[in-house]
């Protein structure tokens, strides 16, 4: 919930259009999501799901007296994958959208 009411309210300020809230929901929820592995990986669970690893959510990392931020780098290492990945499919399209006029609808 939190998160999505950050991302609206920061398209608002921003003056983004986004008539559904799609960027709130999709785009500020999954990057939360993301960054909450990193810092809330439980060490029973994660052993239970890909086996010892060592390395578990960067608070149960930092409350056992080490600082590893191993799986929460590799989260944001993931959401920027992720973003650059969008952008570099999907911004040709939208533009090709916009120059033959079917970007966005007449009310």
């Amino acid at each position: 919930g939190w998160t999505y009411i950050f991302w609206s309210a920061l398209l608002v300020k921003l003056k983004i259009d986004d008539a559904v809230d799609a960027i709130p929901v999709h785009f500020g929820n999954g990057i939360w999501g993301c960054i909450a592995v990193g810092l809330f990986a439980e060490p029973t669970r994660t052993i239970n799901a890909f086996g010892e690893h060592g390395h578990y959510g960067w608070f149960y990392s930092w409350g056992n007296g080490s600082a590893d931020a191993h799986l929460l780098a590799a989260q944001v290492c993931g959401v920027l994958w992720i973003i650059g990945w969008v952008t570099v499919i999907m911004l040709p399209y939208f533009l090709i959208l916009n120059a033959i006029g079917l970007f966005r609808v007449d009310a």
